[in-house]
Protein backbone atom coordinates (compact mmCIF):
# COMPACT_ATOMS: atom_id res chain seq x y z
CA UNK A 1 0.00 0.00 0.00
CA UNK A 2 1.12 3.33 -0.93
CA UNK A 3 -0.08 6.51 0.53
CA UNK A 4 -0.72 9.25 -2.02
CA UNK A 5 -2.21 11.63 0.11
CA UNK A 6 -0.85 15.13 1.16
CA UNK A 7 -0.59 15.32 5.16
CA UNK A 8 -3.49 18.55 6.01
CA UNK A 9 -1.51 20.57 8.58
CA UNK A 10 -0.95 24.17 9.66
CA UNK A 11 2.30 24.33 7.47
CA UNK A 12 0.56 22.41 4.28
CA UNK A 13 1.19 25.23 1.84
CA UNK A 14 -2.29 26.54 -0.14
CA UNK A 15 -3.22 28.01 -3.40
CA UNK A 16 -1.93 31.91 -3.09
CA UNK A 17 -4.74 33.65 -0.90
CA UNK A 18 -6.88 30.35 0.37
CA UNK A 19 -7.51 29.48 3.60
CA UNK A 20 -4.89 27.21 5.52
CA UNK A 21 -5.74 24.22 7.47
CA UNK A 22 -6.16 25.55 11.22
CA UNK A 23 -7.61 23.26 13.94
CA UNK A 24 -8.25 24.52 17.63
CA UNK A 25 -9.28 22.59 20.53
CA UNK A 26 -12.79 23.03 22.18
CA UNK A 27 -11.99 20.46 24.91
CA UNK A 28 -9.05 18.69 25.61
CA UNK A 29 -7.75 15.68 28.33
CA UNK A 30 -5.05 17.28 29.19
CA UNK A 31 -7.57 20.22 30.23
CA UNK A 32 -9.44 18.34 32.51
CA UNK A 33 -12.42 17.66 30.30
CA UNK A 34 -13.98 14.33 29.67
CA UNK A 35 -12.90 13.97 26.03
CA UNK A 36 -11.05 15.94 23.80
CA UNK A 37 -12.62 17.64 20.90
CA UNK A 38 -11.41 19.69 17.57
CA UNK A 39 -12.59 22.05 15.48
CA UNK A 40 -11.02 22.51 11.84
CA UNK A 41 -11.19 25.57 9.15
CA UNK A 42 -9.64 25.18 5.32
CA UNK A 43 -10.06 25.52 1.94
CA UNK A 44 -11.39 22.55 0.65
CA UNK A 45 -8.29 23.10 -1.89
CA UNK A 46 -5.59 22.56 0.48
CA UNK A 47 -3.79 19.20 0.53
CA UNK A 48 -4.91 16.46 -1.94
CA UNK A 49 -8.61 17.17 -2.85
CA UNK A 50 -10.57 16.26 -5.59
CA UNK A 51 -12.41 19.32 -7.96
CA UNK A 52 -15.92 19.39 -9.04
CA UNK A 53 -17.36 21.03 -11.94
CA UNK A 54 -18.93 24.17 -9.16
CA UNK A 55 -15.34 24.82 -9.06
CA UNK A 56 -15.29 26.54 -12.69
CA UNK A 57 -18.72 25.82 -13.82
CA UNK A 58 -21.33 28.66 -12.12
CA UNK A 59 -23.74 26.00 -12.02
CA UNK A 60 -21.89 22.69 -12.18
CA UNK A 61 -22.03 19.86 -9.74
CA UNK A 62 -21.00 19.54 -6.12
CA UNK A 63 -18.33 17.61 -4.25
CA UNK A 64 -21.30 15.43 -3.02
CA UNK A 65 -22.26 14.65 -6.63
CA UNK A 66 -19.66 12.58 -7.05
CA UNK A 67 -19.39 9.19 -9.03
CA UNK A 68 -17.28 7.31 -6.60
CA UNK A 69 -17.05 4.42 -9.06
CA UNK A 70 -14.36 6.82 -10.59
CA UNK A 71 -12.58 7.38 -7.65
CA UNK A 72 -12.21 3.48 -7.63
CA UNK A 73 -10.09 1.25 -9.53
CA UNK A 74 -7.21 0.22 -12.05
CA UNK A 75 -4.71 3.95 -12.17
CA UNK A 76 -1.40 3.96 -14.57
CA UNK A 77 1.01 6.50 -12.98
CA UNK A 78 2.98 8.05 -15.43
CA UNK A 79 6.32 10.28 -15.00
CA UNK A 80 6.77 13.19 -17.13
CA UNK A 81 9.10 14.73 -14.85
CA UNK A 82 11.31 17.54 -16.19
CA UNK A 83 8.52 18.32 -18.90
CA UNK A 84 6.63 21.76 -19.18
CA UNK A 85 3.46 20.87 -20.46
CA UNK A 86 1.56 17.67 -20.23
CA UNK A 87 0.52 16.97 -24.05
CA UNK A 88 -1.53 14.56 -26.05
CA UNK A 89 1.62 13.11 -27.48
CA UNK A 90 3.66 12.92 -24.12
CA UNK A 91 0.42 10.98 -23.19
CA UNK A 92 0.29 8.90 -26.09
CA UNK A 93 4.52 8.07 -25.38
CA UNK A 94 3.86 7.78 -21.57
CA UNK A 95 0.62 4.73 -22.51
CA UNK A 96 -2.03 6.63 -20.82
CA UNK A 97 -4.16 6.97 -24.20
CA UNK A 98 -6.59 4.22 -23.19
CA UNK A 99 -6.32 3.89 -19.02
CA UNK A 100 -9.08 4.75 -17.42
CA UNK A 101 -7.48 6.99 -14.53
CA UNK A 102 -4.20 8.28 -15.40
CA UNK A 103 -1.63 10.07 -12.25
CA UNK A 104 0.67 12.02 -13.55
CA UNK A 105 4.22 12.16 -11.51
CA UNK A 106 5.60 16.05 -12.86
CA UNK A 107 7.56 17.27 -9.59
CA UNK A 108 10.89 15.33 -8.35
CA UNK A 109 10.29 15.70 -4.98
CA UNK A 110 7.37 16.59 -2.59
CA UNK A 111 7.35 18.75 0.36
CA UNK A 112 4.04 19.74 1.60
CA UNK A 113 4.92 23.00 2.86
CA UNK A 114 5.98 24.60 -0.31
CA UNK A 115 4.07 25.92 -3.05
CA UNK A 116 5.26 24.87 -6.44
CA UNK A 117 4.00 27.20 -9.16
CA UNK A 118 6.75 26.18 -11.94
CA UNK A 119 4.85 22.59 -12.48
CA UNK A 120 3.48 20.97 -15.61
CA UNK A 121 -0.32 21.83 -16.44
CA UNK A 122 -2.28 19.54 -18.72
CA UNK A 123 -2.90 20.97 -22.14
CA UNK A 124 -6.57 21.20 -23.44
CA UNK A 125 -5.64 19.08 -26.46
CA UNK A 126 -4.19 16.07 -24.06
CA UNK A 127 -7.22 16.15 -21.85
CA UNK A 128 -9.20 15.79 -24.75
CA UNK A 129 -6.80 13.11 -25.96
CA UNK A 130 -7.76 11.34 -22.58
CA UNK A 131 -11.23 11.99 -22.43
CA UNK A 132 -11.59 10.40 -26.17
CA UNK A 133 -9.72 7.65 -24.55
CA UNK A 134 -12.08 6.89 -21.97
CA UNK A 135 -10.89 8.45 -19.16
CA UNK A 136 -12.45 8.26 -15.91
CA UNK A 137 -10.53 9.93 -13.70
CA UNK A 138 -7.09 12.06 -14.02
CA UNK A 139 -4.80 13.05 -10.87
CA UNK A 140 -1.48 15.00 -10.70
CA UNK A 141 0.98 16.07 -7.98
CA UNK A 142 0.37 19.61 -9.06
CA UNK A 143 -1.97 22.18 -7.19
CA UNK A 144 -4.05 22.26 -10.66
CA UNK A 145 -4.13 21.23 -13.82
CA UNK A 146 -4.14 24.08 -15.87
CA UNK A 147 -1.48 26.93 -15.44
CA UNK A 148 -1.41 28.64 -12.68
CA UNK A 149 -2.12 32.56 -14.21
CA UNK A 150 -5.33 30.76 -16.36
CA UNK A 151 -8.33 32.55 -16.55
CA UNK A 152 -10.18 30.20 -19.03
CA UNK A 153 -9.53 26.96 -17.05
CA UNK A 154 -9.63 25.17 -20.24
CA UNK A 155 -8.16 21.75 -18.61
CA UNK A 156 -10.64 21.51 -15.89
CA UNK A 157 -13.25 22.07 -18.61
CA UNK A 158 -12.97 19.98 -21.29
CA UNK A 159 -12.42 16.87 -18.30
CA UNK A 160 -15.23 17.94 -16.69
CA UNK A 161 -17.42 18.64 -19.24
CA UNK A 162 -17.13 14.48 -20.00
CA UNK A 163 -17.95 14.12 -16.29
CA UNK A 164 -14.39 13.33 -15.38
CA UNK A 165 -13.37 13.82 -11.43
CA UNK A 166 -9.95 15.61 -11.05
CA UNK A 167 -7.33 14.82 -8.12
CA UNK A 168 -4.61 17.65 -6.65
CA UNK A 169 -1.87 17.77 -4.56
CA UNK A 170 -0.79 14.17 -4.92
CA UNK A 171 1.96 12.79 -3.56
CA UNK A 172 3.74 10.56 -6.17
CA UNK A 173 7.11 10.57 -4.91
CA UNK A 174 7.29 6.59 -4.22
CA UNK A 175 5.40 5.37 -6.95
CA UNK A 176 7.34 4.13 -9.54
CA UNK A 177 5.60 4.46 -13.06
CA UNK A 178 2.84 1.12 -13.96
CA UNK A 179 -0.03 0.60 -12.70
CA UNK A 180 -2.17 0.02 -9.84
CA UNK A 181 -5.35 -0.29 -8.12
CA UNK A 182 -6.38 3.33 -6.46
CA UNK A 183 -8.57 4.18 -3.86
CA UNK A 184 -9.25 7.87 -3.66
CA UNK A 185 -12.53 8.32 -2.17
CA UNK A 186 -13.44 12.53 -1.33
CA UNK A 187 -15.87 13.59 1.47
CA UNK A 188 -19.15 14.00 1.01
CA UNK A 189 -19.20 18.00 0.69
CA UNK A 190 -22.73 18.39 -0.30
CA UNK A 191 -22.45 21.87 -1.55
CA UNK A 192 -18.66 22.61 -1.57
CA UNK A 193 -16.62 22.78 -4.82
CA UNK A 194 -14.19 20.32 -3.96
CA UNK A 195 -13.32 17.87 -1.28
CA UNK A 196 -10.27 16.95 0.66
CA UNK A 197 -8.99 12.21 -0.58
CA UNK A 198 -7.69 10.23 1.30
CA UNK A 199 -5.95 8.54 -2.12
CA UNK A 200 -3.89 4.94 -1.85
CA UNK A 201 -2.61 3.07 -4.54
CA UNK A 202 -2.37 -0.90 -4.09
CA UNK A 203 -1.01 -3.46 -6.08
CA UNK A 204 -3.09 -4.17 -9.33
CA UNK A 205 -5.66 -6.41 -9.02
CA UNK A 206 -5.84 -5.93 -5.77
CA UNK A 207 -9.46 -4.34 -5.78
CA UNK A 208 -12.13 -7.00 -6.63
CA UNK A 209 -14.92 -4.55 -7.69
CA UNK A 210 -18.51 -6.28 -8.47
CA UNK A 211 -19.81 -4.75 -12.02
Amino acid sequence: MIDITRPLAAETATWPGDARFELEWARQLSEGDNVSVSRIKLSPHVGTHADAPAHYEIDGATAGEFDLSSFLGRARVIDLRGRKLVTAELLAESGALGCERVLVRSLDEVRPEEFVSDYAPLTPEGAEALVASGLLLYGTDSPSVDPIVSAAMGAHRVLGAAGVPILENLDLSHAEAGDYDLVALPLRLAEAEAAPVRALLLPAGTLRLAR
